[in-house]
């Protein structure tokens, strides 16, 4: 915890970068652009990977001990990612979160990646009764595209024919979370499928189902506040919240827009780990404050404490029915929190232990 406040990780990866893993030729441009983004996004250059540190095969002890050692973080949701057009295991596996889960079963929980459009509706609700009976998900994990043969395929939420029946077998199982990732197009890949417009009727048709918007702020920014009409629209923060270091102006104006419009119960801070290491970004938004330009230019509240506990941790832990202060007694004397009382430990120190590369 920092200053006491819990800290919930909405999204973390254990990605597959392998040559091993490519499913098709066009998965190396995906890696090179990612790394890319790595760099990008990391503004301290003694947190900027090697290449054959950040190109790899990332386990889920990697990804666990990097956010709750180096990170602070104390509770985490691993989404699986199901970009089977570029990659034999979806890029993020599922099972890196169940065997992260099998480490840390007070601390984390996983989305499940699944992809409805390639499937029939028996087989989509067949996989889903897997995943939430057989590994007992939390939530499911769709993409906006796929790339077939050159072209764009949306794959949109308000499709009556293939997402409907994912989204009410997930209700009958007593899933009430599915995250879309969008915002950042993956591939070569047209970008207008990777905006919100397929969110509002999914929203209105399924009240009980939560949906996360990933990669909130980064694009389509004006049309996702819109979403806040719909109380079941939740704005998820992967990749976004980095940008409070190296765009501090962009990353407040987003989040300024989203608090004006009432969403500030909606809010999930998430890393994206292992895309950049969290912990500049967390320490960075426990020090921000909202210019006061934008409080009066935007109308959003003051970023204060209790806004920002609610972001960093609350929010995530409420929509899963999570309560923080039972989740505080539960962990308090855990093996993570013990090994935490000793202070942050240096970033990426563990993964460069367990790899053999010098601090």
């Amino acid at each position: 915890m920092h200053d006491d406040i819990l800290i919930a990780d909405a999204t973390a990866h254990g990605y597959n970068w392998t040559e091993e893993n490519y499913k098709e030729p066009g998965a190396a441009g995906i890696k090179d652009a990612s790394y890319g983004f790595h760099q990008l996004l990391t503004t301290d250059p003694s947190l900027v990977l090697g290449e054959e540190e950040f190109v790899r095969d990332w386990p889920a002890e990697d990804v666990a001990d990097t956010l709750f050692y180096e990170a602070g973080v104390d509770f985490i949701c691993h989404h699986g990612t199901p970009i089977y057009d570029f990659w034999k295991d979806g890029n993020t596996a599922n099972q890196k979160g169940w065997d992260m889960q099998a480490l840390h079963p007070d601390r984390v929980i996983t989305y499940a990646a699944i992809n409805p459009y390639e499937l029939t509706a028996d087989e989509t609700r067949d996989e889903v009764d897997q995943f939430v009976k057989e590994k007992g998900v939390s939530g499911l994990k769709v993409y906006a595209a796929r790339w077939s043969n050159g072209r764009t395929i949306e794959q949109r939420l308000d499709d009556e024919q293939l997402a409907f029946p994912m989204i009410e077998r997930a209700l009958e199982l007593g899933v009430k979370a599915v995250a879309t990732h969008k915002a950042i197009p993956v591939g070569p890949v047209r970008f207008d499928p990777w905006g919100v417009t397929d969110l509002p009727e999914a929203c209105s048709i399924f009240p009980e189902m939560n949906f996360e918007v990933v990669h909130t702020g980064f694009a389509f920014v004006e049309d996702t506040t819109f979403l806040a009409a719909f109380p079941n629209a939740y704005f998820n923060l992967e990749t976004s919240f980095a940008l409070i270091n190296r765009a501090p102006r962009r990353f407040a104006e987003f989040l300024a827009a989203l608090l004006a419009m009432g969403a500030g119960d909606r809010i999930f801070y998430s890393s994206g780990m292992a895309l950049v290491h969290p912990q500049a970004a967390l320490r960075a938004f426990l020090d921000f404050e909202m210019p006061e330009n934008l409080v009066e230019g935007f109308g959003c509240p003051p970023l204060d404490r209790e806004l920002k506990a609610k972001i960093l941790g609350e929010n995530f832990l409420r929509m899963h029915g999570i309560d923080v202060a039972g989740l505080k007694a539960k962990i308090a004397d855990d093996g993570v929190s013990r090994r935490q009382a000793n202070g942050l430990e240096e970033p990426w120190s563990n993964i460069r232990s367990r790899i053999g590369t010098p601090a």
